[in-house]
């Protein structure tokens, strides 16, 4: 039995027919970084002020999809846009069962 096979075998156990969930619209995300600001901090903020995001250039950054992980990757420069290249990815077990459970 091949590894695909396998993998159909379990999802058809975790969601007997998942076919009408892959047209299903979800909100993919990622954090670039987070800093604690005081409110003096944002008034002073104008036009060209940087925000310190407390991470190094270079590192990778969480994938989000509904608000659960599902990978890393590194923030790029993609037609004039910033993007996310996918470096890694849960397996398609543990996505789909992200993807599926109940908050």
């Amino acid at each position: 039995m091949q590894k695909d096979d396998i993998l159909d075998e379990e999802l058809e156990k975790l969601i007997p027919d998942y076919s009408n969930l892959l047209d299903t619209e979800v909100v993919f995300e990622s954090d670039l970084g987070r800093v604690e600001m005081s409110i003096r901090e944002i008034l002073s903020l104008q036009r060209g002020s940087i925000v310190d995001l407390k991470k190094p250039a270079g590192e990778s950054a969480e994938v989000y999809v509904n608000g659960r992980i599902i990978g890393k990757g590194e923030v790029m420069v993609y037609e004039k846009n910033l993007a996310i290249r996918l470096n890694e990815v849960l397996d398609a077990n543990s996505l789909i069962y992200y993807l599926t459970k109940e908050h």
